[in-house]
């Protein structure tokens, strides 16, 4: 399991992932801190899950949901980014395998799902 799961998203908007995230799981709270930032407090088989999503968190067009627990239903990145995909159908984009601070992962090593291919591409 990894310590969190991010997923990074081309052109979706936000109303959109919540949307996609209430239908997943249970809404708890969500609060607005900023005009690009939304916290929520999602409930999960019993575990509470925060979530922060931001927009613009990789250039203009990426917004970033970040569930900061291990205890989501997705064992890592790429298997939340194929979900995401299958029902947001917008480009994904995530860390080609779970990070830690001793890994020799290249930091530009990524996955990427479109409707043109899926695997692992360099994000520079």
């Amino acid at each position: 399991m990894q310590p969190d799961i991010e997923i990074y998203l081309l052109s979706c908007p936000t109303d959109k992932i919540i949307s996609w995230l209430n239908e997943r799981f249970t809404l708890l709270d969500k609060q607005t801190p900023s005009a690009v930032c939304t916290k929520l407090v999602m409930s999960y088989e019993n575990q509470v899950i925060p979530v922060t999503i931001i927009e613009q968190a990789a250039g203009k067009r990426f917004t970033s949901i970040l569930f900061d627990t291990d205890k989501t239903p997705w064992d890592d990145d790429i298997s939340c980014a194929k979900e995401a995909y299958r029902t947001l159908q917008c480009e994904i984009r995530c860390n080609l395998q779970s990070w830690s601070e001793d890994d020799n992962q290249d930091p530009d090593q990524w996955w990427k799902i479109n409707d043109y291919e899926e695997g692992p591409f360099i994000w520079k």
